[in-house]
């Protein structure tokens, strides 16, 4: 059995696999299978993944496109080792992405997710993502908190609660880390291990819409367990927070979004979820963040 196994669903990548390939390919650390699970490409994916001789690639290819969920569910089945690392055919995973995070899970036997952060591609910025478990569980609140492609999840954890990523089209991994997050240590690395594209193939520029929606489902969902039902007014304001466009200068909608996150410190004072001290520091933080 290898150490981790690299599940990296693909479809329609052919002008991006090659060099996602090779940047797992190169790895510093060596003791990983690399599965490429095709899922019914019509561009040529597949034939340029057939061209590597490599024995740590296994490739699955459907005949039919299964879509991003039953795939990854598919692959995570499949995966060998001790470890499951996310990789995306569009991306690039710098050289020494997985030894820095297998040594990082190795030395923390309680963490069950390790993401880290990202160079995007075409914008020349850096992610800010929160680095430990608890700051983030409460930014969840507003938005998905580790990026995708760069976890590493240990897959024990992933078999002895039986999770798998559910029907939540084009958000599944924001909603994966909620449920995570309950049972295991959820961890981002301060560091870059990996370049991130953006372009107008991605399921976050396809399917905007459906994200959206999907997205509304899992903060309320994450509301209801602090014993909110967000009315629709609520709600906006709480998408103000998502994207930091609370507005400082105009009172009425200021003292609006005071009095909701009052609300969330009530609400989880009297249902504790998240840690008080860290959930006061996030909601105090998207005052100062927005740009309004």
């Amino acid at each position: 059995m290898v150490k981790i196994s690299v599940l990296m669903p693909v479809y329609n990548m052919a002008p991006y696999i090659e060099e996602a390939i090779c940047s797992i390919l190169t790895q510093t650390y060596s003791d990983f299978e690399l599965l490429i699970l095709d899922d019914g490409s019509t561009d040529g994916t597949l034939d340029i993944i057939r061209k590597f001789d490599d024995k740590r690639i296994r490739v699955i290819a459907h005949t039919v496109n299964q879509g991003l969920i039953a795939t990854l569910n598919q692959g995570i089945d499949l995966c060998t080792g001790e470890y499951i690392a996310r990789m995306d055919g569009d991306d690039i995973a710098l050289p020494h992405r997985l030894e820095r995070q297998v040594n990082f899970m190795d030395d923390h036997q309680d963490c069950g997710v390790c993401g880290s952060q990202v160079y995007l591609l075409g914008r020349d910025a850096i992610t800010a993502k929160p680095l430990n478990h608890e700051a983030i569980r409460c930014w969840q609140l507003f938005h998905c908190t580790m990026v995708h492609p760069t976890v590493m999840i240990r897959k024990s954890v992933l078999e002895d609660h039986d999770i798998r990523y559910l029907n939540y089209f084009h958000a599944e991994d924001y909603e994966i880390w909620n449920r995570l997050s309950a049972i295991t240590q959820l961890v981002n690395l301060p560091e870059v291990l990996l370049m991130y594209r953006q372009h107008s193939n991605q399921i976050t520029n396809i399917h905007q819409e459906i994200q959206v929606v999907q997205s509304e489902r899992i903060r309320r969902d994450q509301l209801l367990r602090l014993g909110i039902d967000a009315t629709a007014e609520e709600y906006q304001t709480h998408l103000d927070f998502c994207n930091f466009r609370i507005r400082t200068g105009e009172p009425d909608h200021y003292y609006r979004c005071l009095a909701w996150a009052n609300k969330i410190l009530e609400s989880n004072l009297r249902q504790p979820i998240y840690d008080h001290q860290t959930l006061n520091l996030v909601l105090s933080q998207c005052f100062s963040l927005s740009r309004y």
